[in-house]
C-alpha cells in the first residue's frame, strides 16, 4: 500500500474524511484500522443503507452491545452522506461515551449533509480531506509525463494508457454525471452534462458565467450553481481572482480547475500519446499539476495558505499566488526547461503594484537560477521551500 500524506488523528477525535472516488478513503481507514477493534458500515451496499435509512436508531442498539465487551471501539461508516438521519444517532453515542467511542465518516462530500441541514456534529468531528495521489506519496514511482495524461488516481496507477482511459471514461460517466444528478443536486440532466464537457475543456481558463450561460441554454446563475456543484463535491477547486489595494484594473472572473489532470483528458478525448513538452496542451496540464499539487500538499502539511490568480484588464496574468501569514508569492508556472526574464512579464507587472511580493517561476528545470531579479525552480524543490 502507499503510503499517504494524511494523518488522522483517529485515537483523539472522531473524523469525517471527505474526498471524491476512488481517491482511496476506504482503503485508507481499513489500513489504519487494521489492528484495531472495529465496526464497518459500508452504506454503498444497498440493504445496509436499507437498513439503517429505515431505523437509524439501531446503531445505538448495535454499540451498546459492543461495549459491553470493550473498553474502547471504533465505528468506520462509508458514504455516511447516504444516511444523514445517522448523524443524530452518532451525536448521541458520542455524548454518552466520550473517550471510549470513535468514528471515522467518509463521504464524497458534504454538499448533500451541508443542505439537508443534518448534524455535524458541532466540533466533535474534524475534517480531513483526501486527493489523488501526490509526487511525494509516489516517490521514485512518480512520472510527470505519465501523470499529465493519465492522473493520479489510485485505480490507474499501474494501468495501461488503454485501459487507464476506458476506466476513467466509466469514472465520468458513472460518477461525475450520473451521481452528482442521482444524489439530487441537479436534475436537468443533458444541460448539467454539457457544462461539464465544457467545464473540462476549460479547466483552468478564466470563467465568464454569462457567455457559458449562451453556449448551454441556462441562465448565468445556474451556470455559477453548477460549478458551486464541482467545487462542493471536490470534482473542482476554484482560484479567486486577488484583488488586494491594486492599482491596475483586474479582471475579477475566478477560475476552476478540475482536480484530476486523467480525468481532464478522458473528458476532452485527449488520451493519444504522451503529452509533448513544447506543446500547448503540456503547458496547460503542467500548470495544473503544480496548481493542484499545491492545493494537495496546503491541505496535507495543514497550512492557513489562500491560492488566488491574478490579471490584468490588459492582459498581464500570474498563474498563482500563495498568500502566507507572513508571505505573498507570486508565481509563473512554465513547462519549459528554460525560462528567460522576458517571460517573465506577468510577474514583472504584478511586483510594480505588490512591491512587497516575492516573485518566482517554476518550470522543468533540472537546476535553479535567476532570470534576471525572479528566482527560477525546478518544480520538486518549488513544493520543498515554499509549501513546506
Amino acid at each position: 500500500m502507499i503510503e499517504r500524506h494524511i494523518k488522522l488523528p483517529y485515537t483523539r477525535k472522531s473524523i469525517f474524511l471527505f474526498g471524491p472516488r476512488q481517491v482511496g478513503k476506504s482503503t485508507y481507514v481499513r489500513h489504519l484500522l487494521a489492528n484495531e477493534k472495529y465496526l464497518e458500515i459500508d452504506l454503498l451496499r444497498n440493504q445496509t443503507l436499507i437498513k439503517y435509512s429505515s431505523n437509524p436508531d439501531i446503531l445505538i442498539s448495535e454499540v451498546e452491545y459492543i461495549l459491553q465487551t470493550n473498553d474502547k471501539y471504533y465505528i468506520f461508516i462509508d458514504e455516511i452522506q447516504k444516511c444523514p438521519k445517522l448523524l443524530d444517532e452518532i451525536h448521541y453515542l458520542l455524548e454518552a461515551f466520550k473517550g471510549r467511542l470513535f468514528f471515522v465518516l467518509t463521504g464524497s462530500s458534504a454538499r448533500k449533509l451541508k443542505r439537508s441541514s443534518v448534524n455535524m456534529l458541532g466540533g466533535r468531528a474534524w475534517q480531513f480531506f483526501l486527493f489523488p495521489l501526490t509526487h511525494e506519496e509516489l516517490g521514485d514511482s512518480f512520472q510527470l509525463e505519465r501523470a499529465l495524461l493519465k492522473g493520479t488516481l489510485p485505480p490507474i496507477i499501474n494501468e495501461s494508457k488503454e485501459h487507464a482511459y476506458r476506466t476513467l471514461r466509466a469514472y465520468v460517466q458513472t460518477y461525475l454525471k450520473e451521481e452528482i444528478l442521482d444524489e439530487a443536486i441537479t436534475r436537468n440532466i443533458s444541460a448539467f452534462s454539457q457544462f461539464f464537457d465544457i467545464a473540462a475543456d476549460q479547466s483552468g481558463q478564466i470563467v465568464n458565467y454569462s457567455t457559458l450561460a449562451r453556449d448551454t441554454g441556462v441562465s448565468s446563475k445556474t451556470i455559477k450553481g453548477y460549478y458551486q456543484i464541482l467545487v462542493d463535491t471536490l470534482v473542482a477547486i476554484k482560484l479567486e481572482p486577488y484583488l488586494k489595494s491594486a492599482r491596475k484594473r483586474i479582471v475579477k472572473h475566478p477560475k476552476y480547475f478540475l482536480f484530476d489532470m486523467g480525468v481532464i483528458n478522458a473528458c476532452c478525448g485527449r488520451f493519444g500519446a504522451l503529452p509533448v513538452q513544447g506543446t500547448t496542451i503540456y503547458g496547460l496540464l503542467f500548470e495544473h499539476f503544480i496548481i493542484l499539487e499545491t492545493f494537495r500538499l496546503i491541505h496535507y502539511y495543514e497550512k492557513a495558505y489562500r491560492l488566488y490568480h491574478w490579471r490584468s484588464a490588459n492582459g498581464a496574468e500570474v498563474d498563482l499566488i500563495v498568500k502566507t501569514s507572513d508571505a505573498l508569492w507570486a508565481i509563473e508556472i512554465k513547462s519549459a526547461r528554460t525560462v528567460k526574464s522576458k517571460n517573465l512579464k506577468g510577474l514583472k507587472s504584478f511586483i510594480e503594484d505588490y512591491s512587497d511580493a516575492r516573485p518566482v517561476c517554476v518550470c522543468t528545470s533540472d537546476t535553479p537560477y535567476m532570470a534576471g531579479n525572479i528566482k527560477v525552480l525546478p518544480w520538486k524543490q518549488f513544493f520543498s521551500e515554499i509549501i513546506k
